[in-house]
């Protein structure tokens, strides 16, 4: 009864090793193995080419090495029963099929690595001071790595720098664009352990970390969860992370954030050049709402004043700080050259909410020709 058994069990055990031996696929140590045993008959069938056939050592490795490439070209050839009985045996029933095989696995190993790592499944241990960009967003994720990734390399500050990804959207691959820029992924949560140090976070030079869905305000949690596992790795990177409730701010820049900023998904140039210019964030974000500072437009007409005369008059009279103007054909010039003579329509200034504005006419009444 116990011999049934065993016999039983030894019967699963070889049906599951021949479903095993269907997808099991051949690492480089398989490849080690038969590559030794191919030099093995290699060996073998060069000292019968020496005794049986009387060749000298370098005409046996000669016909050995046509044989097992199936070359043939026939200056060479075994001519003794001995000598041919050798040839069948190591070379036709062995040498030609390990080779054959050895072929077969390299092939496969690299198809399957390559893929692996498309697929983002493959750790990237040589890379170093790099950009990490945790999480993707949840709708239209592709266009959005388009244009943060476009960015990143049109800064000539982040130009050569590595990017990878970290997140679990995109199974099968990165979209193709990304890839021909050089940006690799790997397929994870950040939050599972060891995925962080998988994607090299503790080796990174700036950590983006991204909110999933602006419209789920759970995810601060997600990622106040994910900012302590960066601090737990004594990264030394730069960590930049998006925040949906202005309040979780300072709780994010407790467990090591540096900067916070909101979702904003159609600006992810906002993000870079928060990378660069630590702070821009903040000021930014500001232009996009009334509360603090906040920019205004006041129709003003303006003739022969240099730009450094009409910022320096202005912030004289506390009007305000000149970003920008209207020009007659209604284009908006921002930054021009300080000593250049300009034609205003109207001035973009940047003032604070508490800041009570005289009326146009006194604005105007400022700059009296000279």
């Amino acid at each position: 009864m116990n011999s049934l058994g065993i016999l039983l069990r030894r019967n699963k055990k070889n049906n599951r090793y021949r479903y095993r031996s269907e997808v099991y696929l051949h690492d480089k140590q398989d490849l080690k193995k038969r590559f030794l045993l191919l030099l093995l008959v290699i060996g073998m069938h060069s000292v019968a080419m020496v005794f049986f056939e009387d060749l000298n050592w370098w005409q046996a490795f000669w016909l050995t090495m046509t044989s097992t490439s199936t070359t043939g070209y026939g200056d060479i050839s075994a001519a003794t029963f001995w000598g041919q009985l050798s040839t069948i045996v190591l070379i036709y029933c062995m040498g030609i099929t390990l080779l054959a095989q050895i072929a077969s696995d390299y092939i496969e190993l690299r198809i399957t690595r390559k893929e692996m790592r498309i697929k983002g499944r493959m750790e990237w241990n040589a890379m170093q001071d790099h950009l990490l960009i945790i999480n993707t967003p949840k709708y239209d994720a592709e266009r959005y790595l388009d244009l943060l990734i476009t960015q990143v390399t049109n800064t000539p500050e982040l130009a050569d720098i590595p990017i990878q990804i970290l997140t679990p959207d995109f199974p099968e691959g990165l979209p193709l664009k990304l890839r021909s820029l050089g940006v690799v992924h790997q397929t994870g949560d950040a939050t599972t352990n060891g995925m962080l140090l998988s994607a090299g976070a503790d080796k990174a030079k700036y950590i983006i970390l991204l909110c999933p869905d602006y419209q789920a305000p759970h995810f601060d949690s997600v990622l106040f969860d994910t900012l302590h596992r960066i601090q737990a790795l004594n990264s030394s990177a730069f960590v930049l992370a998006e925040a949906i409730d202005d309040s979780n701010r300072g709780r994010f820049k407790a467990v090591g954030a540096n900067a916070v900023i909101r979702p904003v998904r159609a600006y992810p140039e906002m993000l870079v050049r928060s990378l660069i210019a630590p702070g821009t964030e903040q000021v930014l974000e500001n232009l996009f709402r009334y509360e603090g500072d906040h920019t205004i437009r006041v129709t003003i007409q303006l003739e022969g004043f240099s730009w450094a005369d009409i910022v320096t008059k202005l912030i004289q009279n506390n009007i305000g700080t000149a970003l920008g103007f209207e020009n007659p054909d209604g284009d908006i010039v921002t930054h021009p050259e300080p000593t250049e003579k300009v034609s205003v329509r109207s001035l973009i200034l940047l003032v604070g909410d508490k800041q009570v504005l005289p009326s146009q006419a006194v604005i105007q009444g400022f700059f009296k020709p000279c």
